[in-house]
């Protein structure tokens, strides 16, 4: 199967901003889902393979915690007929109060910037991530009112 690098690029976007908005709605089956079956995700310092592994850890999360993932300078840094590397910024904004909320919540800074690095394979007609890595960049310095929040 062969794919043109402008659509391997929309291809790819597509997957890592889905797996990200499913990362962020706590919908761990469909996030999953998206990795090969043998699929590697660097978390945290922990290294997860396979479904089972990821789901295991995604059910750890907090429940009352808000979080978005905003994706961007998406570039593909190498592709071949079934595979490509993708390159991306992950900034991460973060609020967690102990409580579930609604409507809009107040932050004064993002929570981490990341690189995210992926190799992705078409498994089944599908992009789908076999190997995914974020590497932290940026730790931006929490106020006295996020501390005083998450300490609550």
């Amino acid at each position: 199967m062969s794919h043109s690098p402008k659509s391997t690029l929309s291809a790819s976007t597509q997957l890592i901003h889905q797996l990200f908005y499913y990362l962020d709605q706590a919908d761990y089956p469909k996030l999953a889902a998206l990795f090969t079956p043998q699929g590697t995700w660097k978390r945290q310092g922990e290294l997860l393979s396979g479904h089972a592994q990821i789901l295991n850890a995604l059910s750890k999360r907090p429940t009352t915690q808000r979080i978005r993932h905003v994706i961007s300078n998406t570039f593909i840094s190498a592709t071949e007929p079934a595979s490509a590397t993708l390159t991306a910024y992950m900034t991460a904004y973060r609020f967690d109060d102990g409580s579930h909320t609604t409507g809009a919540v107040t932050i004064s800074r993002p929570f981490r910037l990341s690189v995210v690095h992926a190799k992705l394979e078409v498994t089944d007609g599908d992009w789908r991530v076999a190997e995914l890595d974020l590497v932290p960049e940026f730790e931006f310095a929490a106020d006295s009112a996020t501390m005083a929040a998450s300490k609550a």
